[in-house]
């Protein structure tokens, strides 16, 4: 015998393991104690898992084995962030009576303001508004509406020249009244037929003659909500939400769908993952400007299948709310401050002026008019500011107008 027992009772091995979904899954093998430690607690640093552990694997002389964990660490859940009540940007819409709660504009500033509310509970505004357990949820979290509220009060108190504590009163009125409405079709839901995506058109038919036309709209809407429930990511819903307007435009129901795939394009990260993969800011911004002014060709060059849908149907004039929605997020994004292309600034001035020649049209005018060119007009100057830092010039760069 070359190797004796004292050779197998020490051969061992390092197991690294990380906790997914519950259950241990082995990571990694290792041949020292301290190079599987190092590696558990560098997952653990990355964020790859909450709770690894190493264990010691032993070959005795027998063939048998043992085992034993050496170590094991739990990461501190990270605290969840509060979640942020933003401000209304861009044409304020000012809401009189609760069915202008419902209303392009007045879905826009309730998306805008509760953006991050409604990103993690994966919703858009169309649901908010015709579910009624969405809304409980919501009245429940009492802080959350009255800085909602404020935001906006404020700011048409602003615009009207009234108190804002009369704003107030009245759009507490609104939520109350929305409220209600929901609570009504959740007490009549059970009959109405589930809508499972398919036949859109019979449901229509189906609710008009229960509730008639006046009540057509909102009725259809909180079924189709009722479905969207289903999916459980918002991109999942705009896939959905695509798929159902393709099908619905010779009947006409395609303008109800669009009104609620634009609610989708509120959220920042939905419109990046339809716009991926781009090189960069810029070139990402273009493509948009090209769908939304419905450029020749547009919808075979963008490579996102559910891109190239939503790109078609607004070059054929089915989707304007989506549209609209689209543009506005195209404009927000040039009035950031982000680089068009972070790895390349020496680029942004060519990218800058390639994506206003994109936005421009035949008869010179620029998408976005003068909300457009004051942006690039401030971008332009932080170029210039830019330049002059690099040589030094800080004062000089400070004082440029």
């Amino acid at each position: 015998m070359i190797f004796g027992a004292s050779f197998w009772n020490k051969k061992k091995t390092f197991e690294v393991f990380l906790k997914k979904d519950d259950r241990w899954q082995l990571h990694a093998l290792c041949d020292e104690e301290k190079d599987a430690v190092n590696e558990a607690q560098l997952l653990l640093r990355l964020g790859k898992t909450l709770a690894v552990k190493v264990v010691r694997h032993r070959v005795l002389s027998s063939s048998a084995s043992s085992e034993m964990v050496v170590y094991e660490a739990t990461a501190n859940p990270p605290k969840e962030k509060p979640i942020v009540i933003s401000t209304p940007v861009g044409e304020l819409a000012v809401c009189k009576i609760v069915d202008d709660l419902f209303t392009a504009d007045g879905r826009r500033t309730i998306g805008q303001v509760m953006r991050d509310y409604l990103q993690r509970a994966n919703i858009c505004t169309t649901e908010l508004l015709h579910s009624f357990s969405h809304i409980r949820k919501l009245q429940d979290a009492q802080g959350l509406v009255n800085a909602g509220l404020h935001r906006v009060g404020s700011a048409q108190a602003a615009a009207l020249g009234v108190p804002v504590k009369e704003r107030m009163q009245l759009l507490d009125t609104l939520v109350t009244q929305a409220q209600q409405k929901a609570r009504a079709f959740a007490a009549e839901r059970a009959s109405f037929p589930d809508f499972k995506g398919q036949d859109l058109g019979g449901l229509s038919s189906i609710v008009a003659q229960k509730v008639g036309l006046e009540h057509h709209d909102y009725v259809l809407n909180a079924l189709i909500s009722i479905w969207l429930f289903e999916c459980r990511s918002l991109l999942s819903k705009v896939d959905a939400l695509t798929r159902l307007a393709q099908d619905n435009v010779e009947n006409g129901l395609v303008r109800q769908v669009d009104a609620i795939l634009s609610d989708t394009m509120i959220f920042a990260e939905v419109v990046q993952e339809l716009f991926a993969p781009q090189p960069n800011l810029g070139t990402a911004l273009r493509q948009m400007g090209s769908v939304v002014l419905c450029r020749k060709g547009i919808a075979d060059q963008v490579a996102n299948p559910t891109l190239k849908i939503i790109a078609g149907m607004i070059q054929q004039g089915h989707l304007p709310q989506t549209q609209a929605a689209l543009a506005d997020r195209l404009l927000r994004e040039i009035n950031t401050d982000r680089p068009l292309d972070q790895r390349a600034p020496d680029k942004e001035g060519a990218l800058l002026d390639e994506l206003v020649l994109s936005l421009t049209g035949e008869d010179g005018t620029i998408l976005g008019g003068d909300r457009t060119r004051q942006s690039v007009d401030r971008r332009r100057l932080r170029q210039r500011q830019e330049i002059l830092r690099a040589q030094g010039l800080h004062s000089v760069a400070d004082n440029l107008r």
